[in-house]
């Protein structure tokens, strides 16, 4: 097999993972990005929208409009930081734990579903390439 070839089975194998993450957060109303941001939320609260544009790579606008989103639908408050009034800790509302608690689960049992099917063995042959993979690319894109 040549090298294109596994490069287009890398990149197909990761789009696939991609459009299921993406099918799942418009069953729950969602887009990707945005269920991607609230499973953030929930696991980094509190936090603000500076630390999950560094997280993210997402542009501000974009954090801004979905973390808006959120606090209009009552899934989020904001608390201003005593050390800097300009920004405000995210946390999850009572509805937003209640909705992270219906659609995260999935995800969770998804991803570790997946992982146990392989034995022992082959999931730390895979971690180890995975993270292998990882450190070359970081660094052929960012020597």
């Amino acid at each position: 097999m040549k090298d294109g070839d596994f490069e287009k089975r890398f990149e197909e194998a990761f789009q696939k993972m991609d459009r299921a993450y993406e099918r799942y957060a418009r069953t729950c109303g969602m887009t990707y990005s945005s269920l991607a941001l609230l499973q953030l939320i929930w696991e980094r609260q509190p936090c603000t929208q500076k630390q999950l544009c560094e997280l993210t790579m997402l542009p501000k606008q974009t954090i801004n409009t979905i973390v808006m989103s959120f606090y209009k639908q009552g899934l989020l408050e904001m608390l201003e930081l005593p050390e800097d009034r300009r920004h405000k800790a995210l946390l999850l509302s009572g509805e937003g734990r209640e909705l992270t608690g219906r659609i995260l689960p999935k995800i969770s049992r998804a991803e570790s579903r997946s992982i146990q099917q392989f034995s022992v063995e082959e999931k730390e042959t895979f971690f180890r390439l995975l993270e292998r993979f990882a450190a070359a690319f970081c660094e052929e894109l960012n020597p």
